[in-house]
């Protein structure tokens, strides 16, 4: 149960970051800084999925 809790909490607080970091008034960004942020984030996190599909952590 605090399993959960802990990665839903740390989910959050990523995606706050993320959504800050982002969406800052001080940054404008084009559509195509955009679709290369949101390439590199699903580059990244495919790569790590696999990584950890690889180490035996089938059920995240």
């Amino acid at each position: 149960m605090f399993g959960r809790l802990f990665k839903f909490f740390v989910l959050c607080f990523v995606l706050y970051a993320a959504y800050r970091w982002l969406f800052d008034r001080s940054q404008k960004k084009t559509l195509r800084e955009w679709v290369l942020i949101l390439a590199q984030a699903l580059v990244i996190s495919s790569a790590i999925f696999g990584v950890l599909y690889l180490f035996g952590w089938h059920r995240l």
